[in-house]
């Protein structure tokens, strides 16, 4: 099955900060007013985050922008262990970030917004990067495998740590719909290097359904969202045009995979001589393709 094609992968976009943040003047005038130390001692930390701040929101397509933004999401859990910079804290700095689908601009003065966003973007750009890779080896399928569970991992986190960030593009139904298709084609490069490894039946065949299980979690969580939230619908959030790419994408791919998991159970049938079996799982595999 080495000649199986490498199906595309869904991707999300960054945000965007349109604006610079100057932490310098209210950090100094904290240092000042309750550590008693002279704050311009701490201007090459401050002009340094600053900087780093700069990279981070303007990230390269790489891994090093993995790095900036990892680096710069270590710096503000730092920053938010020394100053009182959430709920209008004394330390407070505003950040501002656009909302991906309606182009709303906020300006929130809370560190834990930067944090949300910053982790967003971190999933943002491993999805990104997974997509990016051709899969054409077993290094290639290594890889992008790794960077859709790193996006998983960052999506997650940002769904299951952070209160209701301000916008849509971060809503608890969109996150755990960006959860499932990461997971999924994670999967998906898992059972591509299976395949290239002529891995016993079974084991592929169970890849496959795993896969769509996890398409099948996130077509219902765009169709009926979460009876525990209120943040508006998917379809309300993204719009039309992309709900329905997304959904027909998705759709395809539980018909394709399913396909694939019932080939290798004819497979499986085959190598027990179940003869009548195997011709009903290979029937099966071709009706889910036509």
């Amino acid at each position: 099955m080495e000649a199986a094609p490498r199906l595309p992968m869904i991707s999300c976009d960054l945000k965007l900060s349109p604006s610079n943040t100057e932490f310098g003047p209210i950090l100094k005038k904290y240092i000042r007013d309750h550590y008693h130390e002279d704050p311009e001692s701490y201007n090459k930390e401050i002009k340094e985050l600053e900087a780093l701040r700069q990279n981070a929101i303007k990230a390269p397509m790489d891994f090093t922008g993995c790095s900036i933004l990892k680096r710069y999401y270590s710096q503000l859990h730092k920053l938010q262990s020394r100053f009182p910079m959430t709920d209008d804290g004394a330390a407070c700095v505003p950040f501002m970030w656009t909302d991906i689908y309606s182009g709303v601009a906020y300006n929130i003065t809370d560190i834990e917004y930067e944090e949300a966003c910053i982790l967003y973007n971190i999933g943002a750009l491993h999805s990104k990067l997974g997509t990016m890779d051709s899969r054409s080896d077993a290094e290639g399928m290594k890889i992008a495998c790794t960077h859709f569970q790193c996006a998983a991992w960052a999506f997650q986190h940002l769904r299951d740590t952070y209160p209701q960030p301000k916008g849509s593009d971060m809503s608890h139904d969109l996150l755990t719909f960006f959860i499932n298709i990461m997971l999924a084609q994670a999967q998906e490069c898992i059972l591509e290097k299976s395949m290239l490894d002529s891995r016993k039946s079974t084991i592929t065949a169970k890849i496959a359904t795993q896969i769509v299980d996890y398409y099948k979690c996130a077509l219902g969580i765009m169709v009926s969202g979460s009876p525990s939230t209120d943040t508006g619908s998917i379809l309300d959030i993204v719009g039309s045009k992309i709900f329905k790419s997304w959904k027909k994408f998705i759709e395809f791919k539980m018909s394709y995979y399913t396909s694939i998991s019932h080939l290798y159970m004819g497979n499986l049938a085959e190598e027990h001589e179940k003869w009548g079996e195997r011709v009903a799982w290979f029937q099966s595999a071709y009706d889910h393709l036509t």
